[in-house]
Parts: structure tokens; C-alpha cells; sequence
């Protein structure tokens, strides 16, 4: 019996926690500009041209998920123009204050948002057996972002707001899977309160059906994980249950063990468009296939990267000179 669509998966990830086999979610957006020959910059703030190069990059890569915001740097430069935020005056006016308000719904406003939640919205429609993933920088690392501390409680539900209102216009417009992204460990002083701000965007999730997902660098940390969410830790920290985040890296790359409900990574991928293609390819391959697990497993696996990086170089002949990828088959344009 062939696998359920990867939007079916979201669901039963959303309900019970759990999915198998495992989305596979790396944070992979950037590349696809590539494929659109545009500067980054423009393609991100072009919804077509967004929606068009998302669609066209999970049909070269073949994931589960299309990511139509990375946990880059959206929210902090959504919310660039806040400058009172990082002065501390809207923390000062209190969490749901009419200044605060104000200032999410304008990040919600800027043209990078704007163009995002409109791509994802229409994929929502013309990919239907896609899921669709937001990925948002944590409380934390968008304070950092802004120029704050990040074990700084006021800056935390600041931060809390803006990505709450973020994540609300993603999960309104058809978005299956909400991952918080913290790239950083967490200041055990501020645990408290950064899960305060976390909360209510694990709940805003579940209100809209979608999975909710935080992606932590130090295993410590999962003990604030909000409730209802899937917990994603580095590898070799990962226990049962428990998703994998991967390194940005994608030479770091090693298979994920089996019965893992959600593998994603630490941040964007970086690297090119066939570079990434060549990872994406054999992550999704050895999900399907279904890795060995255990101790073993990982120390078998140390030549891994090694092999991924030739992979990658061979496949740079799949790239057209000038670094504009071909597509053998183009899509239909979603018309805007």
C-alpha cells in the first residue's frame, strides 16, 4: 500500500504526534531562485515567482514538504522597522498592548511576508498532496536578531507577538506544519519565559489543525518545549520519538535513524541548487528506505558526507552553464 501524501502525514503529525515514514522537511527556499534565474532578494519578495520556483524545487528534489518561509532572517527584517521594539518601549507597554499590536501586524505588512504567505496560500491549492511548512527563528533568536537579549523576558514576549501574528497569516493561508527554529542554546535563566512566548504559538497551530514542531540545538532545552509540539534535536541527542534536525550543512548530512516522525534542519540550507539536490535526494531516499539505527549505525556512517559532497559534484552536470538549472519538464505557472 503506497505511503499517504506527504499533507495527509501533516495531519496524522498534527493528531497524534507521530508519522511514518518521516516528513522530510529540510529548510530548503533560497535554491529555488536558481531555478527562476532572479536575485534572491526579488525572487522572495514575488509571490509567483515564489509559489512557481517552491513547486519546481520540491519536483527536482523530491521532499515531502514545501518550506515557504526558512528561518532566515524573515521575521527580524519584518520587523527591522520596530525600532522601539529593541529600544524596549513596546515590551514597556505591556504584552497585547495596542503599540504591540500594531507592530506585529505591520511585519505581517512587509513585502517579504506579504509574498510569502500569498505563495503559500496558492500552493495550498495547487500542490495538493504537498505539505506546507513555515519555519520561524524562536523567541530567542529573534531577539538576538533584533539586537537584544535573548534571555531578556520583555524582549521574549515582544518577539512572541510579532512571530504569533506571523504565524497566524501562514496558518490562515493553508501552512500544515509550524517549526520554531532556535539555532542557539537557550539561556536556562530566561526557560521560563521563553516558553511563555513559545506557547502560544504551539497552540495556534493546533487551533488551525497544522503539526507544530521546535527544532533545538542542545537536548537540555526540550524539557521547555511547549506541549503538543515535536521536539527536534541534533542527531546524535535525539531520543524516541523525537524528530532529527540536521546541520545546515548538507555535507554534514548523515541518514536519519528509522521511526523518526520528522526530520528538518538546524536553520536554512546552504549551499547551491545541485549541491542541495544531491543531499535532498539521498535524505529523502534513505527516510524511504528506512535506516539502520543505533550507535552502530552513526559510527558507520562517518564517510557519509564524503560521499554526499561527490554525489553533489556529479550531479552539477544536471546544471546548466552559468548555474541556471533546466528543468526537463516545466511546470504550469500559478497564475497570480
Amino acid at each position: 500500500m503506497p505511503a499517504p501524501s506527504a499533507r495527509s502525514r501533516a495531519r496524522l503529525l498534527a493528531r497524534h504526534g507521530r508519522v511514518s515514514p518521516a516528513l522530510v522537511c529540510p529548510l530548503v527556499l533560497a535554491q529555488a531562485a536558481e531555478i527562476e534565474a532572479l536575485p534572491r532578494e526579488r525572487f522572495l519578495t514575488d509571490a509567483t515567482k515564489l509559489a512557481n520556483g517552491l513547486r519546481a524545487l520540491r519536483g527536482a528534489f523530491g521532499h515531502d514538504v514545501i518550506v515557504t518561509a526558512a528561518a532566515d532572517d524573515l521575521a527580524a527584517v519584518a520587523a527591522g522597522d520596530l525600532a522601539a521594539a529593541a529600544a524596549g518601549d513596546l515590551a514597556a507597554a505591556g504584552v497585547g498592548s495596542p503599540a504591540q499590536q500594531a507592530a506585529a501586524q505591520q511585519a505581517v505588512q512587509h513585502p517579504r511576508v506579504a509574498a510569502a504567505v500569498e505563495a503559500t496560500r496558492r500552493l495550498a491549492v495547487t500542490a495538493d498532496d504537498a505539505a506546507l511548512a513555515v519555519a520561524l527563528c524562536g523567541p530567542a533568536r529573534l531577539a538576538a536578531q533584533l539586537g537584544r537579549s535573548p534571555a531578556d523576558q520583555a524582549a521574549l514576549e515582544t518577539c512572541g507577538a510579532v512571530l504569533l501574528t506571523l504565524a497566524k497569516a501562514f496558518l490562515e493561508a493553508g501552512a500544515n506544519l509550524l517549526l520554531l527554529v532556535e539555532a542557539e542554546p537557550l539561556p536556562a535563566a530566561a526557560a521560563g519565559a521563553w516558553r511563555s512566548a513559545a506557547t502560544p504559538l504551539v497552540n495556534v497551530a493546533r487551533f488551525h489543525q497544522a503539526a507544530a514542531a521546535v527544532v533545538l540545538a542542545d537536548s537540555a532545552d526540550a524539557a521547555f518545549a511547549p506541549r503538543g509540539a515535536v521536539v527536534c534535536l541534533p542527531p546524535q541527542q535525539a531520543g524516541p520519538g523525537q524528530g532529527i534536525a540536521l546541520s545546515p550543512d548538507p555535507a554534514a548530512w548523515l541518514a536519519p535513524p528509522a521511526d523518526v516522525p520528522l526530520v528538518t534542519s538546524l536553520g536554512p540550507v546552504r549551499g547551491g541548487f545541485a549541491e542541495c539536490r544531491a543531499a535532498v535526494g539521498m535524505l529523502t531516499a534513505a527516510v524511504t528506505a528506512g535506516p539502520a539505527t543505533g550507535p552502530e549505525f552513526w559510527k558507520s556512517s562517518r564517510a557519509a558526507p564524503a560521499s554526499w559532497r561527490s554525489l553533489a559534484s556529479a550531479m552539477r552536470s544536471s546544471v546548466m552553464p552559468g548555474g541556471t538549472w533546466a528543468p526537463e519538464a516545466p511546470g504550469a505557472s500559478i497564475a497570480s
